[in-house]
This record gives structure tokens, C-alpha cells and sequence, in this order.
């Protein structure tokens, strides 16, 4: 197909994005998607529409991006001007008819969620100290006013816009109206609709930093205020410098929720019952200005902000409550427990260790001082009670309590340029070195609890789309995360963010210490949008625990021949090596599925990731050319419909048949790689696997139907194959006869564990107990071992590995059946 065929392609590839990266290893060839049109659209057929070359960002430019670009190039290039002022009751108007549609739809009326991002998105780095004041009416469409900071108040209630903002009706002084998009604040987006209308009732004082006025291209006459940064819209307090000398024009009812310090406590008490974390902080922050009951309500704060995950807050609140000799012994020892929590969640266990000292006496003390000192001894040492994890592990929503560790490895550059992760010292096969929660995520439970995933997201700059609410949810963590933790900020800066981005950070970043949060509405850091999207987007990864962003291992680079191994226990990351390595050599992960086709992962590498895989299992297969590798994949598909004929057939002349054609469909798909293909991918031909393992019970099912142990030694040949183009190497494959004189104990290269952990430990089994079957009890007992040894090596429990699928269930009962033989051996 020629490149003329891409205008086919286009049309559905946004629709297709936000799933690539997420397809399942079982039969991901022949996963389709419904589309706008109804129709269904599967990979091989998003491959053959694709141009025979290696592809660029601009081969996913679709009509849509394609206009949007125009659009927004046509406006950038159209010069500031001043527009008429908005008519207040017009604004009002459409602010309530804006409500109405979203919140009670007519029958019928489906509200499109669509988010469209025509420039990077903006934040200010300037102190207010070093802006001017201006007014709506100093106000120009197309610019962002520099040096400069609007005053104004809300004369509405905010009104979600159900994507990634609200909707406001302000004013400034005079008197003068706006409208206001607030957009990405992750504490309001998180707060439910009256949480939300006590943060910000009518009246609310808002300080507006180097805003942006924008056309609407919907309402002509209704031009907006987009503030895109939640550090770029300040909450101004009664007691604000900035509000000195000022009046306000207009007449305004204002319904505060609170006047005293007293009603302040109050209806904190009341937020914080109804788990509204955020408001709950803001009336205990009022309290304190009121000067009433501070040091409780320093201490309510401090249990806030644990749960908001502002540890470094929560530690300075409880502090000073402790300090201040007010609290009488039942609320110091809350101060105590509230410091204990803080520190164990920064993993400041030596901290835990001495402030849980204070305890002395009570049993809460040496339960602290047992955790804290089991998360050091895991922290430095890397050990942990890998059984019970894995036991854990089978609970839904798991989300382990552990230390992090980090093994010998350090992030460096290349002479190239290119930065990587590397071991420092010699490494052997499966040894562990990370093992880490995340730094922030988004738990299944989470995502199950909104019910509402859908959203159409697009950015012209990166040119990237997808449907996918949880994406944008996952971001509104990590800027919680970094609300009143600075390092951390500087940390994600230090991780890739996209093109349209500054490059990355040196990493680690120096250290710095946050100071605590002036005010909860006020993050401790300048808070870069579009680069945190951009983070949160190219680094988080997807577990059945949910979606989690880990900061060393976003590090690791690709390869589809990788030297480490990941696996997630609960919402934990580890790694382990495949293989031994010496000092300096590079740790690299596989993003997908290795074992998916060459285009597939050219495909998925581009839109998701934004680059062609140069690796050796790559370069290998793109050296195949195109032809053949489609005449692979038809072939793959063939051996899929052979191997559901052969589940269903039981007399013998069928499964001949099947058996022999199986082989036909293996050595032709054989023949699809070029001579050279093995010594350049070590031996690598991943889509050749599965049919090697069908062919393998095609054999192994005549064999047993015939009592002819001739095909059940043909069936663990081809399983042997099978593991070999996965790549694990060989050092007896012997089928009978004595084992061959000198061979070690085991008949594979130990110095290297297998890649495919699940399917290559239940085919080693299979094998085991196809030896046993024609009674080779010695090969019975070395295959056994193996699957024994590959459990060790990557501390994994192989039978809690095999009960992940109805083929392991059935491999592992034929061991079981057969494991007393076997150890008699």
C-alpha cells in the first residue's frame, strides 16, 4: 500500500490511541475497537494502512489535528487588540444555562467532553510582590499580560464544566465583568459540588497572575480568562496586603460561611466528617486567623493534611501544637501520633525510631518502632517477606506497606548523550534492585468509584489525543503530590515531559526542604502544567492496581530484548535482571508486550512514546521486510485457527491432519525470517513462539490418543523451540538417550532467567511431565528443577505464577498429578 493510503489511516487513529498501550498480551493481533462509525477496526489492519517506512510524529496528524493547527497558527498569528467588555447579565445567562446542561440534561441531550489544547499551556513564575495591578479593561484578547496580576471577585457560583475546569462570572474593582476558565486545579476537581461552593462562594477574592485573555470561537462576543496553573490563581484572605485602599463599585450580596473563629472550628468538624479534606483545611487555616482554639485546630489541620498527603505540613502543624505547651497529655500524644504518621509516610524511619521514643510506655511505641525498623532493615538490605506479599497480592486494591529499595544502579548519560539506568557493580540473574511504591497514583478503586471515564482530549502542540478521563485524573495527583513537597516537584522535572516541553532535569536534583504551606489554597511551588501532563502522560504505568507514576524505574529505557525484568505486587514496582551483568552495562525494561508483532510495536512505540525501537530483536525483524513479515502475521493467524481445531478434535486422523499442517504453517512461518535473523536477535523470534507452542500440543494430543511417544517427543521439541526464540538458551536439549556426560544439573543457561516468567515456567512444566509421561524420569526431574530454579532466582512462589489462567491451571494439575514420580527420581 503506498503512502496515499494514509488518509485512511487518519481518520480513525485518535480513536484508537488511549488503547494501543493498553492491550492484553492474550491475542492482542486481533483486538478491535469500535469507532465512531460503528465500525471495527483491529491491528492488522491499522498495520497494513500504515506506510512501509519508520514512522515520525507527523504521521498521526489526523484532518481533526490537522484543522485544529490551522486554527490556532491562524490566531497566533492575528495581533492583541481590545474587545468590548462583557454584558454581565449576558454572562450570567450563559453561566446558568451552561449549568443547567450539564446538570439536567434534556432526554436525550449527550453533553460533549472534549478538551482542546491549542498552545502549551501557561504558568507564572513571578512573585505578586513583582506585579502590577490592571483591570478587566486593560484586559487584551490574544496575550498574555506579563508583569501583571488581576483583582476581581466571583459573582457566581463556579460551575464544573464536566472536563478539567469551572466556570466563573468575576469582577474587578470597578465593576467590570469576565469570564474565567479555571482549569487543572486538582484540589477542586477532586471536591464534590458543595465542597466546591464553600470554597468558592460568591464574593470569593481571586488574585489572577500574568493572566490570558482568549476569543471564543463559540461566542463570539464572550471572550475568557484562562488561568491553567492552579499556583496562578491566589484565594486573597480578609487580611491580604493586596487588598489595602481597595473598594469595590458594584454592590454585591455576599453570604460568608463563617464570620467568627468559633463557627470556623465548626464547620471544619463538619467537612472533615464528610471526608471534604480541602475545605476542611481552609476552615481550620480561618480558625487559626481568628486566633481561636489555634493549637487544636493546628492539630485538626495536621490530621487534614495526612490525609491530603501534605506530610510535610502535617509534620510542621503537629510540631508546633506539640511545642507550644498548650495541649493538655491526651492531645500531645495525638501530636506525637500525627508527627509519627508524617515521617513514615516522607520514609524518615530513623526520625520515627527517635520521636516514637516519646512514647515511652505506651504500646504504640513499639508497634512504631517494629515498623520503622522493618523498613529500614528492607531499605538497606532489600529483603522482604516475599511470601506474604505474594499471598497479599491476590486481594484486590493491594497496596503493600514497605520500604523502598534501591539496589546497585545509577542514571547517567551516554557518550551520546542519551541518559540511562546502569548497575555499578556485577550483577547476577534475578537479583532485585528496585522495589518501590509510587510516588502517586490513581487506584483502581478510584477509577471504578467515578464511574465516568470519558473524555476526548487533544493537544494540537504535541499532536496527541486520546479518550481517557483517568489520564488527566492520574496528572490532578501528581499535583497534589507536589502541592507542599518541592523536591518532589523537582524530581518530576527531572523526567521526560514530551517535545513540547524543556528538556529534563539533572537527576537526582539537589535537595531542598519545603517549607510549610502558607495557606492550603496556596501550593509551595510554581506548579508547569503542561509539563507534569506531559509526565504524567509518557512515565506512569498500568497495573490491575490502577495507573502509577514510579520515579526510578520511569528512568529505564526500552528494549525489546531487555536486561531486567518489572513485575507489580499490589501498586509496588520490582525489578529483577535476566541476566548476569557486569558493572556499567544498562538496565532496560520492555514498555509492551515484547512478544508482539514488529509493526505493532512500531505502531504503539510512536503514538504512545514517540520513537522507533532500534534494538536487536527490531532491527532484525524491520531487515525482514515488510512482505514477509506480513505473510508472518497471516500465518500467525492460521496457527491460531489450527490450535482451536486441535482443542476440539479427538479421533486421530483429524488430529493428524491438524498436526501435520500445524508443522507446515511453523516451517513456513520459519522461513519468513531472513538467514541472518538469529545471530543478530540472539535467537529471538517472539512471534514464533505461541505457534511453536501450538504446534507443540497439536503433537503432544496425537501422540497421547495414539500411545505413540514418538509425537510426544516431537511435542517437546517444538516447546523447547518455543522457549528458545523467547530467548532463553539451551545447554542440553536431548530428547533421549543418557544425558549427556559432564552437563550440569540443569539443562538450560543459568546465567540468564526467563523473560516471559508466566508461559516459560508452565511450558518447562509441560515438558517436565511429558518426559515423565514416556517415562524419562531423569528429564522429568532436571525440567522440574528448572521451573524450581526460575522461581528462586526471581523469588516468585512458581504455583502463585501458574494460577493466573485456566492453560496454567491445567499445567500445574499435571504436575501435581505427577510429582510424586518425579521426586522418587
Amino acid at each position: 500500500m503506498d503512502l496515499s493510503s494514509m488518509a485512511d489511516m487518519k481518520g480513525i487513529l485518535d480513536s484508537l490511541q488511549s488503547q494501543m498501550s493498553q492491550l492484553s498480551t492474550q491475542g492482542p493481533r486481533t483486538r478491535a475497537r469500535e469507532v465512531g462509525s460503528g465500525q471495527a477496526f483491529s491491528m492488522d489492519q491499522i498495520i497494513s494502512m500504515m506506510p512501509k517506512k519508520k514512522l515520525a510524529r507527523e504521521d498521526f496528524m489526523n484532518d481533526q489535528l490537522a484543522d485544529l493547527k490551522e486554527k490556532a497558527d491562524r490566531e497566533a498569528s492575528l495581533p492583541p487588540e481590545h474587545v468590548p467588555l462583557i454584558n454581565r447579565k449576558d454572562l450570567l445567562g450563559t453561566l446558568r444555562a451552561t449549568w443547567k446542561a450539564i446538570n439536567e440534561p434534556s432526554p436525550g441531550q449527550v453533553m460533549s467532553k472534549q478538551v482542546i489544547i491549542f498552545w502549551p499551556q501557561k504558568y507564572s513564575t513571578t512573585k505578586i510582590g513583582d506585579l502590577s495591578s490592571i483591570n478587566v479593561a486593560d484586559l487584551m484578547v490574544r496575550k498574555t499580560h506579563k508583569g501583571n496580576y488581576l483583582l476581581c471577585r466571583t459573582i457566581c457560583p463556579p460551575v464544573f464544566d464536566g472536563c478539567i475546569g469551572f466556570l466563573l462570572g468575576v469582577e474587578d474593582s470597578q465593576g467590570d465583568t469576565a469570564y474565567l476558565k479555571l482549569c487543572n486545579h486538582a484540589m477542586l476537581l477532586e471536591a464534590d459540588a458543595d465542597e466546591t461552593q464553600n470554597i468558592m462562594p460568591v464574593g470569593t477574592i481571586l488574585v489572577l497572575r500574568e493572566p490570558t485573555y482568549y476569543t471564543n470561537a463559540n461566542v463570539t462576543d464572550l471572550p475568557f480568562i484562562m488561568v491553567e496553573s492552579p499556583s496562578d490563581v491566589i484565594f486573597a484572605d480578609f487580611d491580604n496586603p493586596i487588598l489595602r485602599d481597595v473598594s469595590w463599585k458594584s454592590k454585591l450580596i455576599v453570604h460568608p460561611r463563617a464570620m467568627t473563629g468559633e463557627a470556623w472550628k465548626a464547620a471544619g468538624l463538619k467537612d472533615f466528617k464528610a471526608s471534604r479534606w480541602f475545605s476542611s483545611a481552609i476552615c481550620f487555616t480561618n480558625c487559626i486567623k481568628f486566633g481561636f482554639d489555634v493549637q487544636v485546630s493546628r492539630l485538626n489541620r495536621a490530621e487534614v493534611y495526612l490525609r491530603l498527603g501534605w506530610n510535610n505540613s502535617a509534620l510542621h502543624d503537629a510540631q508546633v501544637a506539640f511545642k507550644s505547651g498548650t495541649l493538655t497529655d491526651d492531645l500531645k500524644r495525638k501530636a506525637v501520633v500525627r508527627m509519627l504518621k508524617a515521617l513514615y509516610a516522607m520514609n524518615r524511619y530513623r526520625e520515627v525510631l527517635e520521636t516514637a521514643s516519646s512514647l515511652e510506655g505506651d504500646k504504640l511505641s513499639g508497634e512504631w518502632i517494629t515498623k520503622a525498623n522493618q523498613r529500614i532493615e528492607e531499605q538497606t538490605t532489600g529483603n522482604y517477606d516475599w511470601p506474604k506479599l505474594y499471598t497479599n497480592d491476590k486481594n484486590a486494591n493491594f497496596s503493600p506497606d514497605i520500604a523502598d529499595f534501591t539496589g546497585p544502579i545509577e542514571v547517567k548519560y551516554d557518550p551520546s548523550g542519551l541518559r540511562g539506568t546502569y548497575v555499578t557493580r556485577d550483577v547476577k540473574a534475578g537479583e532485585l534492585l528496585i522495589f518501590h511504591k509510587p510516588s502517586f497514583c490513581l487506584s483502581a478503586a478510584e477509577i471504578a468509584k467515578s464511574g465516568d471515564s470519558s473524555l476526548q482530549w487533544m493537544s494540537v502542540p504535541a499532536l496527541k489525543s486520546a479518550d481517557d478521563r483517568d489520564t488527566h485524573r492520574l496528572f490532578c495527583k501528581a499535583v497534589q503530590r507536589v502541592w507542599d513537597d518541592r523536591h518532589m516537584y523537582d524530581t518530576l522535572l527531572a523526567l521526560y515531559g514530551g517535545e513540547t516541553v524543556a528538556e529534563p532535569k539533572k537527576f537526582p536534583p539537589p535537595f531542598v526542604t519545603s517549607p510549610p504551606l502558607e495557606h492550603p489554597t496556596r501550593p509551595c511551588v510554581d506548579i508547569d502544567v503542561e509539563y507534569l501532563q506531559g509526565v504524567s502522560m509518557f512515565n506512569s504505568f498500568g497495573s490491575k492496581s490502577g495507573k502509577e507514576l514510579y520515579v526510578v524505574p520511569s528512568l529505564l529505557n526500552h528494549s525489546c530484548a531487555p536486561t531486567a525484568r518489572r513485575e507489580f505486587i499490589g501498586d509496588a514496582f520490582a525489578l529483577r535482571v535476566l541476566q548476569d551483568m557486569k558493572k556499567g552495562e544498562e538496565l532496560t525494561v520492555s514498555y509492551i508486550e515484547a512478544d508482539v508483532s514488529y509493526d505493532e510495536k512500531r505502531f504503539r512505540m510512536m503514538n504512545s512514546w514517540r520513537f522507533n525501537c532500534e534494538c536487536i530483536v527490531c532491527q532484525a525483524d524491520d531487515e525482514d521486510g515488510y512482505d514477509a513479515r506480513d505473510s508472518r502475521r497471516a500465518l500467525y493467524h492460521k496457527m491460531d485457527d489450527i490450535g482451536n481445531k486441535t482443542s476440539n478434535a479427538y479421533d486421530a486422523p483429524t488430529l493428524r491432519r491438524l498436526a501435520a499442517e500445524a508443522k507446515k504453517t511453523c516451517d513456513n512461518m520459519k522461513r519468513t525470517y531472513h538467514e541472518e535473523h538469529s545471530r543478530k536477535a540472539g535467537g529471538r523470534k517472539y512471534e514464533l513462539a505461541q505457534p511453536l507452542r501450538l504446534l507443540a500440543n497439536a503433537l503432544g494430543h496425537l501422540g497421547r490418543t495414539i500411545s505413540d511417544a514418538s509425537f510426544i517427543r516431537q511435542s517437546i521439541d517444538a516447546k523447547m523451540q518455543s522457549l528458545t526464540v523467547s530467548g532463553m538458551k539451551f545447554i542440553d536439549k536431548s530428547l533421549s538417550g543418557p544425558l549427556p556426560s559432564g552437563s550440569p544439573s540443569l539443562p538450560v543457561d543459568t546465567s540468564q532467567v526467563p523473560q516471559f516468567y508466566d508461559i516459560s515456567v508452565l511450558t518447562v512444566i509441560e515438558i517436565a511431565h511429558s518426559f515423565k509421561e514416556i517415562g524419562d524420569k531423569k528429564r522429568a526431574k532436571r525440567w522440574f528443577d528448572v521451573a524450581i530454579w526460575s522461581g528462586k532466582r526471581l523469588q516468585r512462589r512458581w504455583n502463585t505464577s501458574l494460577q493466573t489462567s485456566p492453560s496454567s491451571v491445567v499445567g500445574f494439575a499435571w504436575f501435581i498429578g505427577s510429582l510424586s514420580v518425579i521426586c522418587d527420581c
